[in-house]
């Protein structure tokens, strides 16, 4: 586990435990919080927006941020804890992530609203401007995937972002090394579902996400 993520999970970790947070959910701002994981506000501010498209945080200007959903990542845990010990393979993550990101596609296009379009499509710009470095790219393609299990709506199926995050790291030391192209091309793809998304046509998107899902697991 690179650095970055493995701050992002100490965070995660610390948050979820009750004493480290009010009785009304609220945490520490980010500045305590970089000075606790001797860090940066910066860092901190990417881990806390990461929870945020997991649903798992809440932020308000002035009001700070809440944690929610505790119940439904306790699940999460226990579920990465199952996959930890049964040692699963990529091929069987994969064939999850068919699974469920193509399922969430009809419910995502009736529910996704303008400011949720506006962050994936901010996500892919981010992949192509990224496209030089494999692993910050990777991390906002992981991060278009989260978002659309957010704007699915449906807290139940959210909680296989954990998931998703901990499919992302197993194969991050697999990533193409100096390959541009690789993610301009994964940009272009998810550009295409996220452009039928928008017009209301779940069924052509759901299957351009499966193809291209089988498509990055070749």
């Amino acid at each position: 586990m690179d650095k970055k993520n493995e701050l992002f999970e100490n965070i995660k970790n610390y948050l979820l435990d009750d004493a480290n947070r009010d009785a009304d959910g609220r945490i520490e701002t980010e500045t305590e919080l970089a000075i606790r994981f001797n860090t940066s506000r910066y860092k901190v501010r990417q881990a806390l927006g990461t929870l945020v498209q997991m649903g798992m945080l809440e932020r308000a200007p002035r009001r700070g941020s809440v944690l929610k959903n505790v119940g439904s990542h306790n699940i999460n845990n226990q579920l990465l804890m199952q996959f930890d010990l049964s040692g699963f393979d990529i091929s069987e993550f994969t064939e999850a992530r068919i699974l469920i990101e193509c399922a969430i596609i009809p419910l995502a296009t009736r529910r996704i609203f303008p400011a949720m379009l506006s962050k994936l499509e901010n996500e892919l710009r981010l992949i192509e401007e990224n496209a030089d470095n494999p692993q910050e790219a990777d991390r906002h393609d992981r991060d278009f995937h989260l978002l659309l299990l957010q704007a699915s709506g449906n807290r139940v199926l959210q909680v296989f972002s954990d998931v998703l995050i901990t499919y992302f790291e197993k194969t991050r030391e697999s990533l193409p090394a100096n390959d541009r192209q690789y993610f301009i091309d994964t940009a272009t793809k998810q550009r295409e579902i996220l452009a039928h998304i928008k017009k209301g046509d779940a069924q052509a998107a759901s299957e351009l996400m499966r193809a291209h899902l089988l498509e990055k697991r070749l």
